[in-house]
C-alpha cells in the first residue's frame, strides 16, 4: 500500500524551495502561537509574536560543552566568562544560561526524519581538504557574527523581515553585499564547483559519468570511513549534542558548578510553560526542518538570487568557465530560492498584521538592548561577519544546519569552527558589554524606532496601514518571483515551481551547452 501511496512522494523525493517555504511558514506561525501556551489566562495584549531562533539556543547548548571542558580539566569557571546584562547593561552574571531548546532538538529530529525517508545520507559526498579548511573558517566568522549583529540569517530574513524591523532589513541589505563578496572570493579560489543546494546521489552519479561539474563531489573510489575528518566531525557532533542532553536530564552538579542551583530550579520554566508547549514547539521545530532538509532551503542564495539571476543570464558561458555547476546556474536563473524565501515572508507577515495590528499583541522585537543596533559601529562589523562566513561554509546558516544532520562532510568540521567562534564573545563577555555601555547605549536611548511603521508614523492608524502596505508588498514579491521564473526558465506552468524540485526543473527546462566545461 505504501509503496503505491502517492503521499510516498512526499516524503521520500526532494521538494521545491517554493513547498519548502510554505511548510516553513507554517511551522513559524505553528511556533509562535504555541509560544502563548503559558499565558491564555493574561490579555491578549500581553501575548508577544516572536518567532523560531537557533543560535542563541546553539550558544546554550555550546555552554553545556564548556561546562564539560571547563570540569574535565579543572579550569577555573571564571574563564567562562560567567557574565550577564540586566536592563541597565549592567553585567549580572554569564553570557550563555546552559540549555537545551526544543527548536535545536526540532532540529535534530527532522534532520533524523529526512534521512530515514529518503534512506541517504550525504558521507558518499566527497570535498577537497581546501574546502574544509575554509568551510571551517566560514563557521568561525558566522558564529562570531551572530553574536555582533545580535541574531543569525534566520532571525533577520526569516523572522525579522516579514516583521518590519529595521535593524534587519538593513542587516538583510548588507548580508548580500557580503555574500557576493564572499561568494567572488570563492570562485578566486576555485571553489565555485562545490555550490550546490543540495547533493543527490543519483543526480551526481549521472553527472559525474558525463564528466559535468556537477559531479565534482561524487567519486566511485571514496570511501569515506577511512577519512579521519569524517570521525573527528562525528565525534565532535555526538558529544556536542550528547553533553547537553545529559546535562539538561542527568547532571545537576553541572548546574550547581555554575552557583546556578538545582535541577528542579532550573527546569521551572518549563514546568510553568506546560508539557503541550514543550510538544507542538518540539513539533513546530521538526516541521521546520524538515521542509529545509528535503529542498537545501537557504537564505543567503534568496539574498544574492536577484543580482545572480541577472548576472548569469547576461553572460552564462562566463559562469561556466568559473566552474558553477549547471543546477546552480538554474537555481539562481529561475530565482528559485528566493521565491521559497517570500513565501514564507507572505504566510508570516499576514499573520503578524492580523496579531500584532489588529488584534494588538506585543511585537516580538522591541527589546532596547538588542533589537534597535541598526546603525551603530559594532553591527556593521557583524553583518560582515554573518555575510562572509555564510558563503564560505558553502551556502547558508539554516541550509548547513540541516546539512549538519545530514552529514556533509564540509559541514562536519566547519561545525567545529562554529564552537570555536563563540569563544570571543563567552571568554571576553564583559569585555563586549563594556564596549556596548562605551558606544552603543546611549544611542539606544536616544532613539525609540523598532519598526518601519514606526519609523513612517507615530499614529496607530497610519501603522496599520504601513503593515497592510507592506503584506501587500511581499505578496507582489512573491508574484513577480514566480512569474519572471517562469519567463526566465521558459517553464511552461507557474504551478510547476510548486511541484518539481530544482533537479526535476533543470533536468527539464535547464540548458545544455555544447560548451560544458569538463571538470578534472
Amino acid at each position: 500500500m505504501w509503496k503505491e501511496c502517492k503521499l510516498k512522494k512526499f516524503f521520500t523525493k526532494q521538494w521545491s524551495f517554493l513547498m519548502a517555504g510554505i511548510v516553513f511558514g507554517i511551522a513559524q506561525i505553528i511556533y509562535m502561537v504555541w509560544l502563548w501556551a503559558p499565558h491564555f489566562n493574561e490579555a491578549i495584549t500581553t501575548w508577544k509574536v516572536k518567532p523560531i531562533t537557533v543560535t542563541t539556543d546553539l550558544g546554550k547548548m555550546f555552554r553545556w560543552l564548556e561546562v564539560w571542558v571547563n570540569n574535565l580539566f579543572w579550569f577555573q569557571s571564571e574563564l567562562y566568562g560567567n557574565y550577564a546584562v540586566d536592563s541597565a547593561m549592567s553585567v549580572t552574571g554569564w553570557a550563555f544560561t546552559p540549555w537545551l531548546g526544543t527548536a535545536i532538538l526540532g532540529m535534530i529530529i527532522g534532520w533524523f526524519l529526512v534521512v530515514l525517508f529518503e534512506r541517504q545520507n550525504k558521507l558518499w559526498v566527497k570535498y577537497s581538504g581546501r574546502l574544509l579548511l575554509i568551510s571551517f573558517i566560514g563557521w568561525m566568522f558566522f558564529s562570531y557574527g551572530t553574536r555582533l549583529a545580535w541574531g543569525c540569517t534566520l532571525n533577520h530574513l526569516l523572522g525579522w523581515v516579514p516583521m518590519m524591523n529595521i535593524h534587519s532589513l538593513v542587516a538583510v541589505m548588507f548580508m548580500s553585499l557580503w555574500g557576493l563578496t564572499g561568494f567572488w572570493l570563492m570562485t578566486k579560489l576555485g571553489l565555485a564547483k562545490y555550490f550546490k543546494h543540495q547533493e543527490e546521489l543519483s543526480y551526481a552519479k549521472d553527472q559525474y559519468e558525463k564528466g559535468t561539474n556537477d559531479g565534482v563531489t561524487y567519486d566511485p573510489n571514496y570511501n569515506p570511513w577511512k577519512n579521519p575528518m569524517v570521525w573527528l566531525g562525528l565525534t565532535f557532533l555526538l558529544t556536542f549534542v550528547w553533553i547537553a542532553i545529559y546535562g539538561m536530564l542527568f547532571s545537576p552538579e553541572m548546574l550547581q558548578h555554575l552557583k546556578w542551583g538545582n535541577v528542579k530550579e532550573f527546569g521551572k520554566s518549563i514546568a510553568d510553560k506546560g508539557m503541550m508547549y514543550v510538544i507542538i514547539t518540539l513539533f513546530a521545530g521538526i516541521m521546520a526542518w524538515f521542509a529545509m532538509a528535503k529542498s537545501g532551503f537557504g537564505t543567503e542564495c534568496a539574498l544574492i538570487s536577484v543580482e545572480a539571476s541577472a548576472m548569469i543570464r547576461s553572460d552564462e558561458k562566463k559562469w561556466n568557465k568559473m566552474g558553477l555547476p549547471n543546477i546552480t546556474r538554474t537555481l539562481f536563473k529561475g530565482l528559485l530560492p528566493l521565491q521559497g524565501v517570500a513565501a514564507m515572508w507572505v504566510i508570516v507577515s499576514v499573520f503578524v498584521l492580523v496579531t500584532v495590528y489588529f488584534l494588538g499583541m506585543k511585537h516580538g522585537f522591541t527589546d532596547p538592548t538588542k533589537y534597535k543596533f541598526y546603525l551603530t559601529a559594532w553591527v556593521p562589523v557583524g553583518w560582515f561577519f554573518l555575510g562572509f562566513g555564510a558563503v564560505l561554509l558553502i551556502g547558508c546558516e539554516i541550509r548547513s544546519y540541516m546539512r549538519l544532520g545530514m552529514l556533509y562532510l564540509n559541514t562536519l568540521i566547519g561545525f567545529i569552527g562554529f564552537a570555536v567562534g563563540y569563544l570571543p564573545f563567552t571568554l571576553y563577555y564583559k569585555e563586549h558589554v563594556a564596549f556596548l555601555n562605551a558606544t552603543i547605549v546611549p544611542y539606544l536611548k536616544a532613539n525609540e524606532i523598532f519598526t518601519v511603521p514606526e519609523l513612517v508614523t507615530s499614529n496607530p492608524t497610519g501603522q496599520v496601514v504601513v503593515a497592510v502596505l507592506w503584506t501587500l508588498m511581499l505578496i507582489g514579491i512573491l508574484a513577480w518571483t514566480i512569474k519572471a521564473g517562469k519567463r526566465y526558465m521558459n517553464v511552461k506552468k507557474s504551478s510547476e515551481f510548486l511541484t518539481k524540485n530544482t533537479e526535476e526543473i533543470h533536468t527539464e527546462y535547464g540548458d545544455t551547452m555544447e560548451w560544458e566545461i569538463k571538470y578534472k
